[in-house]
């Protein structure tokens, strides 16, 4: 059987949430980015796993080839699934449990507690799809080799909603929210291609069945994973994630199609 990560730890029951009040502006929340054809570096190269413990999942680093595609500047948010529910062509979302459906400030936040099949029907609903796993980290990484969507400089919250006390704020997780963000909230942290929010904020998404051993044996032209599997692919990290181990965006894990963790949102792709 697969290996899993588990996102039970990262759920503090007695977390106290609290609406971010940053501002974004006025954002095109439907925006996507185009990202060209061509190679790129995929993976965790073995200087990499020495230095990143959560790499062991994520090697080895292999060359990949992708056709051009575009994927969403931002994540899904709550106005954009609401929409979507409204129409009839998505279900319900998880109420409760630091999940931040039914808040009043959600409109411009990245959507959580979403199962991957309630991803996949938003992506539908909007003529779109989920990215592949490799999709995703190009749209994150460049072809440089980068550790994070911004470069090699460590994680803060000057780049990415993430886990850490600043100024005056008591509260670490978030940058202080105690929840999500805004999407856009942090540009400074942008890939390469300008696609927001791709450390931080939330886990994310993909179309791709979870195998620790898929690297080894992957196809060079447009990976697309494995038939069949029992965890599907995140990417990412969230606004509980401290460490640069963890925010790193070669860094990948395997969740439950049907997990609901409140770490957890998506983006959508579209073939050019």
């Amino acid at each position: 059987m697969e290996r899993g990560f588990s996102l039970l730890p990262l759920l503090f029951s007695s977390l106290t949430l609290i609406a971010s009040s940053i501002a974004v502006g006025s954002i095109n929340d439907t925006e996507m980015v185009q990202i060209p054809a061509g190679e790129f570096t995929m993976g965790c190269s073995e200087q990499d796993t020495k230095n990143n413990r959560i790499c062991v999942d994520s090697k080895p680093a292999h060359k990949v080839y992708l056709d051009g595609y575009k994927i969403d500047k931002y994540m899904v948010t709550y106005r954009r699934y609401n929409k979507c529910q409204e129409e009839g062509a998505c279900t319900e979302l998880f109420y409760g449990s630091a999940c931040n459906a039914g808040m009043s400030w959600n409109s411009d936040h990245p959507v959580n507690c979403v199962d991957w099949h309630q991803a996949k029907a938003l992506c539908e609903f909007e003529g779109k799809r989920l990215p592949t796993e490799a999709e995703w980290e190009k749209a994150a990484r460049g072809t440089d080799g980068r550790m994070f969507p911004w470069g090699n400089q460590s994680a803060s919250c000057d780049l990415a909603v993430m886990n850490q006390k600043t100024g005056s704020n008591t509260m670490g997780p978030g940058c202080g929210a105690g929840t999500t963000q805004p999407i856009g909230s942090k540009p400074a942290g942008a890939s390469p291609y300008g696609v927001m929010d791709m450390a931080g904020n939330l886990f994310e998404w993909t179309a791709d069945w979870f195998s620790t051993s898929y690297f080894a044996n992957s196809p060079k032209n447009n990976p697309k994973g494995p038939d069949s599997g029992e965890f599907k692919v995140l990417r990412g990290s969230s606004w509980l994630m401290r460490t640069d181990d963890g925010l790193a965006s070669n860094v990948r894990s395997g969740y439950a199609p049907l997990g609901q963790g409140y770490v957890v949102g998506f983006r959508c792709a579209k073939n050019l």
